[in-house]
């Protein structure tokens, strides 16, 4: 996968210029000796033994300068004779753009390792090296840093064998890099860290990369986690097969179910494996609950119920079974069962009567109910404002939802009229709301 790099017509002219610079001196290499054997007695072959003699000479005494000159010679005249021409060459333009930062060295650099690999083979080695030097000699420039990339991700994609761990490294950090310049999207951000954190992480369960790539592997995740890049696909290719071998490793449980948790992948079909292996090894009323509740969220009830009272009997501290309580009154409510979810609701209030959402609940189950005929079913809005109050009244933290409630479900009081023809006449009578809710509460007239 090539990078999609948005940027000027600069980057052409690299490629362009090292390509172009490599096919003239191929050409130019066709004048002088066509295998660069040894030098042998022919005018070329004298030529390119001086060329040779004197660029060593020179470069031996670190006069780079005067080196150069015989070495183009030796380039053009006999490009075959020893791989030394490539890497001296080398080191004589990382030095020229040490001394000066003319980024025309880093382009000749590049093609001085395309030339080694025409006459030398080692393509995959070459290439690789031309990433490590385009990161460490141009870092900052998005160009460079664009062909650092591609190079890399190209290399993975066809020999991955080939490709050190290091290089890995270097992928996730040139995509990061990249990113922040908005040169590269999410989705490509991605790719380049599923790719990098997964090989790592797999060679280093194999004792394929050194120890040290562990703090590596670490920091990437978490860069990967905060970026903003990471979806529930990556998190599942990365790590839904370790979570399967070894669901003991407490460890690796744990950072899964927070990155799902992080990147809002609750509702998937690892994070519902996750729960169930954290269950296994922490079989705790937290860990039953959240299980209990998964199971609402995909229908299954009866398995719902039975985490439920999983959780139910793990804590028997009346404050943790006021909470379980409480969770399964909202899932009888969510399933329509009024009756139920208030009789769960009122013994989660007995158990613990600083439980205002229990209060909050048997409001709900009361709003909307229908039990009688159309002044019946408004007489119930009079009761679930009083259980708002009271759980405000419990709980301040509460006030500004139950307050939301108290205005809507006000509208929906008896009228006066409706009332007037029932005989009452005043507000703040005693009323008994019958059926199944039966509560006593006291009138309170429509404001119309």
């Amino acid at each position: 996968m090539i990078m999609k790099i948005k940027t000027s017509g600069r980057v052409f002219r690299v490629i362009a210029s090292v390509f172009l610079t490599f096919s003239t001196l191929a050409a130019s290499a066709q004048t002088g000796i066509d295998t660069g054997t040894t030098p042998g007695s022919n005018d070329d072959s004298i030529r390119c033994r001086n060329s040779i003699t004197l660029y060593k000479t020179f470069y031996q005494d670190k006069d780079f300068t005067g080196a150069l000159d015989h070495w183009r010679q030796v380039l053009a005249g006999c490009p075959a004779y020893s791989e030394d021409i490539y890497t001296e060459g080398e080191s004589m333009y990382k030095e020229l753009y040490s001394n000066t930062g003319d980024l025309a060295y880093i382009d000749t650099i590049l093609m001085i390792l395309t030339q080694r690999t025409y006459y030398f083979a080692n393509k995959s080695s070459n290439d690789l090296h031309k990433a490590e030097l385009l990161f460490e000699l141009a870092g900052d420039d998005p160009v460079y840093l664009g062909l650092c990339y591609n190079i890399i991700i190209e290399a993975a994609e066809s020999y991955p064998d080939q490709v050190g761990c290091n290089h890995f490294v270097l992928l996730a950090t040139a995509a990061a890099s990249l990113y922040g310049m908005d040169i590269i999207d999410a989705e490509e951000l991605e790719h380049a860290f599923v790719t990098s954190v997964g090989t790592l992480d797999a060679r280093l369960e194999d004792k394929l990369c050194n120890e040290g790539y562990k703090d590596d592997l670490q920091n990437l995740e978490t860069y990967f986690r905060t970026c903003g890049a990471m979806t529930c696909s990556s998190i599942e290719t990365l790590y839904s097969n370790k979570v399967d071998r070894d669901f003991r490793d407490t460890e690796l449980i744990d950072k899964v179910f927070t990155m799902l948790s992080e990147t809002g992948c609750t509702g998937s079909d690892l994070y519902y494996n996750v729960a169930v292996k954290m269950f296994a090894n922490d079989r705790s009323a937290e860990n039953a609950v959240r299980l209990a509740e998964l199971n609402v969220e995909r229908n299954n009830i009866e398995r719902a119920i039975s985490y439920f009272t999983e959780a139910y009997n793990r804590d028997t501290s009346q404050l943790a079974r006021s909470e379980v309580i409480t969770r399964v009154a909202v899932m009888e409510l969510s399933k329509g069962k009024r009756q139920e979810a208030r009789d769960r609701a009122e013994h989660a209030w007995q158990l613990n009567n600083r439980n205002a959402r229990a209060l909050m609940i048997i409001a709900d189950c009361y709003a909307g109910a229908e039990f009688g005929n159309s002044f019946d079913n408004h007489t119930a809005y009079w009761v679930a404002v009083d259980y708002l109050q009271a759980a405000a009244g419990v709980d301040p933290s509460l006030k500004k939802e139950a307050d939301g409630k108290i205005r809507a479900y006000s509208q929906l009081f008896p009228t006066r009229e409706e009332c007037f023809y029932r005989k009452i006449l005043d507000e703040g009578t005693i009323f008994n709301v019958g059926s199944w809710i039966s509560e006593v509460t006291r009138v309170r007239f429509r404001r119309e």
